[in-house]
């Protein structure tokens, strides 16, 4: 008896286990009244990637900020010993975190270990 070959199905299948070694970045902005504005995310394969990807990400928020507030997040851009001390935080599996304070508006850019899968869905 021939079996009847199988029915696709238009349903999405469940994501793969995220990657090990691979990490979620994003950016939001957090306002005073409760709301959360996604800035941006991006995979990366790397703690390298995911600090390069957070500065990046800093520049965009210190090119926002007047100059008093900017200092701070330009200083961290450049502050080597915070990303070594940040890409071991990452390598221990600990989520890294940035935070900007500006008045009623808190950015955060984090990058978060094995929160991103090959199926391109965020974990966070």
């Amino acid at each position: 008896m021939d079996q009847a070959p199988p029915q696709k199905s238009n349903a999405r299948q469940p994501p793969q286990a995220p990657v090990r070694g691979s990490f979620w970045c994003d950016a939001a902005a957090h306002l005073s009244d409760g709301r959360m504005l996604w800035l941006g995310g991006q995979a990366c394969w790397t703690t390298e990637q995911a600090l390069d990807w957070i500065g990046w990400r800093a520049g965009h928020v210190a090119d926002q900020l007047d100059d008093q507030l900017a200092r701070p997040v330009r200083a961290w851009i450049q502050d080597h010993p915070e990303h070594q001390r940040a890409s071991g935080q990452l390598a221990r599996g600990i989520t890294y975190s940035l935070v900007v304070c500006d008045g009623s508006v808190q950015f955060v850019l984090a990058a978060t270990p094995g929160a991103f899968d090959p199926d391109g869905e965020s974990a966070p």
